[in-house]
């Protein structure tokens, strides 16, 4: 076929991250600014850190509701009394970067086929203004390490600099997250060069995509645990001793996969199925593995004393919005009493929205998730993702089958415990908040632990194919949905 022997000899992989920014940069321009959950409220973290305000401040919510500093309600807070004498975290916008146009309230004002090409125009001419501020609330982001919102501060810091219009920065935003995501794509493929088809689908989801080019923090996630998989499957493979600078890598490596999303670190397992013989003795291998898990914890576990226990304030939950069935505290000690109580919940959650996380996975966005892609697609493209986990070409012995299987249930056992805490009612025989997005950083361990057959004929230009059929199919639901 001259077409896969053309991709062989030029390199799929350049191919394959072309098309990934091609349509990345589409959906950035496309799509209306803050229609991704929780976006609105990423952007306020990524300006305040560019202003190297990394320690989010604090405000009374009772303070920020009742008083008469210039605020702006972002989504809507229907606190219970209790919740009012809790501190939440807050920053300060310039008020051109959240225009009265963009604003939504996920629960009233969402755009359906209201949006203009002329917004976009408009918004690319507004000047940034920054003395012209507003206070808002960010109760959910603003505990997020700054590193991970690394490249879209970055280059709100460089926007200001060069003064760019407040159009300009957001856009630049989104598209260094994009460029921060492609570089990743590109070094997962390069450690991992038997998978890269595999890896590319997996990038070509919606939902990918999506993420990708916009200000959430799920950028840096996605990326890094793309690049870290990929990666430390790829150093099982070689003989040649680690060298200092591996070494030093992998530490921070560790570092960075806590400040990107604690829950992931179990990706670190993968260290483990390395060879003793190449860090050297067992002891040497053990205890640079204990410390790898060490380094991520200790960094998740101090910055949530500083940013959180320090500061005062109180982790984001359903009690800021008026559930009283939700509670924190009463669910710990709930757990602690019943564990079985919580794996049963967790059970009957996968049985009953297996479906939704799935499609969640693959590609649903707006601010409840109300674009949603047919449903041809979802079925052809899970078929298609999982076709190439099991003919991806990386020879997995059992026991790496088991230890890549348990890294990935630990990470989902680990947050749907954080959604049960925070997000359900105590004792509850359901989960509530998980969304399919959260599968996406496990993905490419769960499709390696699939491997079985040797790779299918003209992969790569099969995978091309099921890209660009992705991307096309993405632009045309995001058109039809907001235009």
């Amino acid at each position: 076929m001259k077409l896969e022997r053309r991709l062989e000899s030029f390199g799929a992989e350049k191919i394959f991250v072309a098309l990934f920014l091609f349509f990345g940069a589409a959906i950035c321009f496309m799509r209306p600014p803050y229609q991704l959950m929780d976006e609105i409220n990423h952007l306020p973290r990524v300006w305040q850190i560019s202003q190297g305000i990394f320690f989010s401040p604090t405000m009374e919510l009772g303070e920020f509701v009742k008083g008469d500093h210039r605020s702006k309600k972002i989504f809507s807070l229907t606190p219970t009394a209790d919740a009012q004498s809790n501190r939440v975290n807050v920053a300060e916008m310039p008020a051109s970067l959240l225009p009265e146009a963009f604003i939504t309230d996920a629960n009233h004002k969402h755009y359906v086929h209201a949006f203009d090409a002329a917004d976009v125009k408009n918004f690319l001419a507004t000047p940034l203004n920054p003395e012209d501020c507003d206070v808002v609330l960010i109760p959910n982001t603003g505990v997020y390490l700054p590193p991970a919102y690394f490249p879209q501060a970055l280059t709100a810091w460089l926007g200001r600099l060069l003064n760019l219009t407040a159009g300009e920065i957001f856009y630049a935003m989104g598209l260094s997250g994009l460029m921060f995501a492609a570089a990743c794509l590109w070094l997962a493929m390069k450690f991992l060069p038997e998978a890269k088809t595999l890896i590319f689908v997996l990038a070509m989801t919606p939902m990918f995509l999506l993420e990708a080019a916009s200000t959430s923090a799920d950028c840096v996630t996605f990326g890094v645990c793309l690049a870290a998989t990929a990666w430390l499957l790829s150093l099982r493979l070689s003989a040649e001793k680690f060298s200092r600078a591996e070494i030093f890598a992998l530490i921070i490596l560790s570092a960075v996969i806590a400040c990107a999303k604690s829950v992931y670190g179990t990706i670190l397992l993968l260290y483990f199925l390395i060879p003793p013989e190449r860090v050297g003795s067992l002891k040497k291998f053990l205890l640079t593995g204990a410390a790898l898990v060490a380094v991520n914890l200790l960094v998740s576990i101090v910055w949530t004393e500083l940013a959180v226990n320090a500061a005062g304030v109180e982790l984001y939950t359903n009690r800021y919005l008026g559930y009283t069935t939700t509670d924190a505290a009463a669910q710990k000690v709930f757990v602690a009493e019943h564990p079985e109580k919580f794996f049963a919940a967790m059970a009957n959650s996968l049985k009953l929205a297996w479906l939704w996380y799935a499609m969640n996975f693959v590609g649903a966005w707006g601010t409840l998730h109300q674009v949603l892609l047919p449903v041809a697609f979802y079925i052809s493209y899970a078929m298609t993702l999982l076709a190439f986990a099991v003919t991806c070409g990386v020879r997995v012995r059992p026991v790496e089958r088991l230890v890549l299987l348990t890294a990935a249930l630990v990470s989902t056992t680990a947050f749907f415990l954080v959604h049960y805490l925070k997000w359900s009612a105590v004792g509850g025989d359901v989960v509530s908040g998980v969304q399919g997005r959260y599968f996406v950083p496990l993905g490419l361990m769960i499709f390696v632990a699939l491997s079985t057959f040797k790779p299918m004929p003209h992969k790569n230009s099969i995978a091309l194919v099921a890209g660009t059929v992705s991307g096309c199919v993405m632009l045309a639901a995001n058109f039809y949905a907001f235009y």
